[in-house]
């Protein structure tokens, strides 16, 4: 099950739109591969015909279909020089 962190919640909540987790990306090499947490933005995707949509927590959430490990997510906030 994919939650979201109480300060996430809010500051979700507060702009009251759906969001989307990007497709995440992923370098590899010859014998490793090694991978970014992907974003998570505000709308819904461009193409939604590659994710799945999910209520999470009274959130709408668009969630890429190619997205491992689905049900040990957390959906956190970050700062940034100040930007969330």
């Amino acid at each position: 099950m994919i939650k979201f962190s109480e300060d996430a919640l809010n500051y979700i909540r507060g702009k009251d739109s759906p969001v989307f987790i990007d497709v995440p990306s992923v370098k590899s090499a010859c014998c490793c591969a090694v991978g970014e947490p992907p974003a998570v933005r505000f709308g819904k995707p461009s193409d939604i015909s590659g994710y799945t949509r999910q209520d999470a927590q009274g959130v709408t959430l668009y969630i890429p279909n190619c997205l491992p490990d689905r049900d040990a997510l957390t959906i956190d906030t970050q700062n940034f020089l100040g930007f969330r």
